[in-house]
Parts: C-alpha cells; structure tokens; sequence
C-alpha cells in the first residue's frame, strides 16, 4: 500500500524524482563522513549531476530523509562512507520512470521486416494485459487482432520491458516476419 502511494505521489521533475532517477541511473551517492572537505565537494558534485544547479535546492536532506522514511531509499555505512541506495520499491519507482519515457527507435533504412508480437494472457492477468495493449498503441503497435499486434522496426527490446514491466513477460512472444498477410495495408498503415 505504501509502495502504490509513493508511486501516485512521485512525480519524474520533482527533487525527490531527480534523487530517484540519479540513483537509478548509477550516481553514486557515497559520502565521505571523515572528510568534511572532501565531503562538500563530493556532495556539491552529486547535487550539480542530480538537479543541474550549482547550489543546493533548499531542504535538500528532507528529500533524502523522506525518500528513506516512504522505504524507497536506504543508507549503508561502511567504515567512513555512507552510501545512499535504492531499496526494492525505489527501483519501481525508477523503472515505472522508464516505462513513462519508453521510446521505440526508427531506424533510418527499414529492413522490410515486421515485428510480429503474440501473446495468450490468462484472464486472470487482465489489467496486465490491458496495459500491455496500451502501451505498445502508445508506440505505434497496430493490432493485427486482439492478441497479435504488429510493428515494422526492431522493438523486441521494448516490448520485452513492457511484458516483465508488467511481470507477463513469459506470455509474451515475437516473431520477425518477411512475408505477412495484407503487407500491403500494413506498409500503408506505417507509412512505409
């Protein structure tokens, strides 16, 4: 419940979403306790990398202390170093951010090739299965019939994202096709 009220509560722009995507995206945020010198710098440096300002947004350790109070970051000292990491429910958090940005890639040449993805969702997954859907008619996906859908560039990455996104991913299956029924209209369809 806690981990649903973060995720409605959390927006991408906002500190502690910078904090979240920061951490996610591998900076490290260790600081040296021993060294208050070296501690400013290495602080004054993550805070530039995370919020893209030369000084510190007001409040800054109230971010860092209600992220660990909501359970979405945690602190691990070992010997001088307090490390800053991100627990379980904050790699949610970071990867419903990447779900958000999910982008499929044109190519600039099209390898006359279509994406043929198929999935058998149980119905007791419906949600999944209807956000899955969603998602892949967000990218441009046109859907062939209610469990086929289809798509002429390399999008297997992707669309494996969103299935294990949404923990379907064995459900999941795509096949690369030349020769497709109705290329036709489906060349039509994607402007090709």
């Amino acid at each position: 419940l806690c981990y649903d009220i973060c995720m409605r509560i959390i927006d991408r722009e906002s500190n502690s979403g910078k904090i979240i995507r920061a951490l996610g995206m591998g900076v490290g945020i260790a600081v040296a306790l021993s060294n208050k010198r070296a501690s400013y710098k290495v602080t004054k440096a993550i805070i530039k990398e995370i919020f893209g300002l030369n000084k510190k947004p007001r409040n800054i350790s109230y971010y860092f202390l209600r992220l660990r109070k909501q359970k979405l970051i945690d602190f691990k000292e070992n010997h001088d170093i307090c490390k800053i990491i991100l627990t379980e429910n904050g790699r949610k958090v970071f990867l419903r951010f990447n779900y958000e940005d999910l982008k499929i890639k044109i190519p600039k040449i099209w390898d006359r090739n279509f994406r043929v993805i198929v999935f058998d969702i149980p119905e007791t997954k419906r949600t999944a299965r209807d956000s899955l859907r969603e998602k892949m008619k967000e990218l441009g996906c046109i859907r062939f019939n209610d469990s086929v859908w289809v798509y002429p560039y390399p999008c297997q990455k992707e669309i494996d994202f969103i299935a294990n996104y949404w923990g379907i991913g064995k459900y999941v299956h795509f096949i690369l096709a030349r020769d497709i029924t109705n290329r036709d209209l489906l060349e039509k369809s994607f402007n090709l």
